[in-house]
């Protein structure tokens, strides 16, 4: 009977584990009920606040007629103070209506569900290359301290961190795209040609998307870069480390096994804010190399002042960055047993 004991408490608790963490996320997502509210309420006064006339922009350079102007006011409700458009437009929200373009007057939610996974394909490929660049790199940078290799990943990594990745995106363009011929300019595949097979069509549109992807990702994987340097020196102090060294392990062993596993748990936590940093940067990068995704989409809907649309989009990126930040919560408090979720 004695031999069963470690094996119940071990049960148990992994079982009071579980019901510790179910209870955590579902606190976490009654919190993101009012979180998502306030932040639906703060977008929406800064948009319909902001200076510019949607009217006007329906319109373009044509004249408007004070009747037209009145009736079309009337119409889309703007005549009504902000807050009772806010519940209005929040009480179709909640019913799964967007609205519809103040330009187009298509459906919101169908304009946006053919971008999504334009961007999505970008952040996605841009956040594998800034974690495998940033973690590598280091790596290398901590391991070989103060070191040529050290300066140059440091100095790499403070340039990609405080360059507007525009002016990255562009400077590409010229030297790349434009001087040595080696990428497309811009655009998500090569227009009137017909390729033989989708194996072809897809090189195409890979090599369309290798700047965009680079550049977007050059900005966090500086950030990462800094992040796992700072917190690998730091463990390669611990006397864990002294000790595994002293009974004889192999350097690369002490490495990748010992130290790397405990420098990546802050990377973990910071992973939750990698969605908003790369949707924020997808905006530009979009424009400049003229993706066309939700970033692309946003500054022609700002250029236009199509309410329905920013609302939209600003909206779903919101939930977006608020899940992303849930679930790196959770990972963070699962690899880490010392984190506790009250």
């Amino acid at each position: 009977m004695d031999a069963w004991v470690p094996l119940i408490k071990h049960v148990c608790m992994q079982l009071v584990a579980l019901v510790t963490l179910r209870t955590y996320v579902v606190r976490r997502l009654i919190l993101l009920i009012p979180t998502f509210f306030l932040i639906s309420i703060i977008l929406f006064a800064l948009i319909h606040l902001a200076p510019g006339d949607p009217i006007r922009a329906m319109f373009g350079p044509r004249q408007i007629t004070p009747e037209v102007r009145e009736r079309l006011t009337r119409e889309l409700g703007l005549d009504q103070p902000i807050p009772v458009q806010y519940l209005i437009w929040m009480s179709n929200v909640l019913r799964g209506d967007l609205g519809y373009s103040y330009i187009t007057s298509a459906p919101v939610f169908d304009m946006i569900s053919v971008r999504i996974p334009r961007t999505v394909e970008l952040m996605f490929l841009a956040e594998i290359v800034s974690v495998v660049i940033g973690i590598v790199l280091g790596v290398i940078s901590a391991v070989k301290h103060q070191s040529l290799a050290d300066a140059a990943s440091t100095l790499w990594a403070l340039i990609g961190y405080s360059t507007p990745n525009f002016w990255i995106g562009l400077m590409a363009i010229m030297v790349l795209a434009v001087g040595l011929g080696w990428f497309p300019v811009g655009g998500m595949k090569t227009s009137g040609v017909t390729f033989p097979t989708p194996f072809h069509a897809l090189l195409d549109h890979l090599s369309h998307a290798t700047l965009p992807v680079f550049i977007l990702a050059y900005g966090w994987a500086a950030y990462l870069l800094r992040l796992v340097r700072s917190s690998m020196l730091e463990v390669l102090r611990q006397d864990y480390i002294t000790t595994a060294r002293a009974k004889g392990l192999k350097e690369r062993v002490v490495i990748y096994k010992h130290a790397l596993r405990n420098a990546l748990l802050p990377v973990v936590t910071y992973e939750g804010y990698s969605m908003g940093f790369l949707l924020g940067g997808a905006v530009v990068i979009e424009e400049v190399f003229t993706w066309l995704g939700l970033g692309h989409f946003m500054i022609n809907a700002a250029t236009n002042r199509d309410y329905p649309i920013l609302m939209g989009l600003s909206i779903i990126i919101a939930l977006m960055v608020l899940i992303a930040n849930l679930c790196a919560d959770i990972a963070y408090a699962i690899v880490d047993p010392r984190i506790t979720y009250e």
